[in-house]
């Protein structure tokens, strides 16, 4: 029978289990994750990581959620820096989060493992939780004097469409992609958003 952890040990082993996962997900990708590596970094038996995950991709899904938690509360600990430009703060957000996961390791493959992994009925947490900031970042700026016109579910499209494009990259070609997903960014931004700040009086 497996040790019984204290509360206090579990919210430091599965701190400890998901800091040494984000590090072997970066270095190896999904398919190369082992249970067997990352308990034996942490220092607990390998049955012990099933006290805190059904399997490995529970765990895969938990820390691509934490990331997006911590991601997003980043950003919106700096949201006054978007009062200049709500527009280019969308776009940037759609560009910068799509290349930053087509540029780790685990989309280096013709058939993405990542965009794979979402696509098998996990994505609705991460885009329930960009959702969620979206909207908040909205109420922000609408208390600061713009008037905001979204379309959430079209906007969530865009990063849903990204993934195809992520998919078939080597179609498009290495050279030419970053260009022509920053232009795509833009104009499907600007068809399902529009901002207007109020004229002072």
């Amino acid at each position: 029978m497996g040790k019984a952890f204290t509360q206090e040990e579990r919210e430091e082993l599965q701190e400890k289990l998901r800091r040494t996962g984000l590090k072997l997900l970066a270095e190896n990708g999904i398919k190369n994750i082992s249970i067997r590596q990352l308990t034996g970094e942490v220092g607990i038996a390998q049955g012990g990581f099933y006290t805190f995950y059904k399997d490995k991709d529970d765990f895969v899904e938990d820390l691509f959620l934490l990331r997006i938690r911590e991601k997003t509360d980043a950003m919106y600990e700096k949201r006054r820096e978007t009062l200049t430009d709500p527009r280019g703060f969308l776009i940037e957000l759609l560009y910068g989060e799509g290349m930053h996961l087509k540029q780790n390791k685990a989309f280096i493959n013709s058939e993405s493992d990542t965009i794979s992994f979402f696509q098998n009925n996990r994505s609705d947490r991460s885009f329930k939780l960009y959702k969620a900031f979206l909207g908040r970042m909205m109420s922000f700026w609408e208390e600061n004097g713009y008037r905001i016109e979204c379309d959430v579910e079209k906007i969530m499209s865009i990063a849903r469409a990204a993934g195809i494009m992520f998919i078939n990259s080597e179609l498009i070609g290495e050279e030419h992609f970053a260009d022509i997903y920053r232009v795509f960014c833009e104009a499907e931004t600007d068809r399902f958003f529009k901002c207007e700040k109020y004229e002072k009086r």
